[in-house]
């Protein structure tokens, strides 16, 4: 089973809330500010966004070392999957009848690896492989996203076909369709159309309400969009 993190485990990006909560907090807040009136224009070019999901992340994460870095997204993340409404349930418990039915599931996201790995340890979920994205400082240096999935799986000695993949984004169509079940979560009509083209009657559907936090992650059409106000890892992942 591949299975994707944020909106299908998680409720919003989990990078991007860190970004906002602590790496642009306090008198970082303006940079954070000016970064998206700049970088406004060119996240609006699809191509563009891991660009500018990359400068974003760097800037916000630079000046602390590897070390202060990791502790700082363990604690975050060990916190985040301990917010109450922040795990989607249907997807947790989907993950955990897949675990009991001795099937391999593995956790392939764009969110940075620490970070992911932190959420999943303190929901039950430690025994679970994760491909994420990695950082060594404030660079990133593997970012996992759309068909780099498929690369970052292969070196994590798993090759297509799996027999099962749930996502919410369309950037994990190469992940979908390299599965002989794909799920698409969450999705409007426009994406499943979208995804039908590619995928013909073997994708399913699945609503899992309540998979976005309409605070933080407004969703026109129903669809469930966890970007943040900018670019970020994980508004990348889209």
């Amino acid at each position: 089973m591949i299975v994707d993190f944020d909106g299908v485990l998680l409720r919003g990006d989990a990078f991007g809330l860190f970004l906002r909560r602590t790496a642009f907090a306090g008198a970082r807040l303006p940079l954070a500010v000016a970064l998206l009136v700049l970088l406004a224009p060119v996240a609006a070019v699809p191509a563009a966004r891991p660009w500018a999901a990359r400068w974003v992340s760097r800037i916000g994460l630079s000046g602390r070392n590897a070390d202060e870095l990791t502790a700082e997204l363990a604690r975050f993340g060990a916190d985040l999957g301990e917010e109450p409404g922040r795990i989607i349930g249907p997807g947790l418990r989907t993950v955990r009848s897949h675990l009991d039915a001795g099937d391999r599931v593995i956790v392939v996201t764009a969110c940075e690896h620490t970070l992911a790995r932190a959420v999943l340890d303190v929901i039950g979920l430690a025994e679970v492989e994760l491909v994420a994205s990695r950082i060594r400082g404030p660079k990133l240096i593997v970012h996992n996203h759309g068909s780099a999935k498929i690369t970052q799986l292969a070196a994590h000695g798993v090759t297509p076909p799996w027999r099962v993949a749930y996502s919410d984004s369309l950037s994990d169509l190469p992940i979908l369709s390299a599965a002989q079940q794909p799920v698409l979560v969450n999705a409007n009509a426009r994406q499943t159309a979208r995804a039908r083209r590619l995928l013909g009657a073997r994708l399913a559907t699945v609503t899992w309400t309540g998979a976005h936090l309409p605070e933080e992650e407004p969703a026109p059409g129903g669809a469930p969009n966890r970007r943040s106000p900018g670019p970020t890892m994980g508004d990348a992942h889209r």
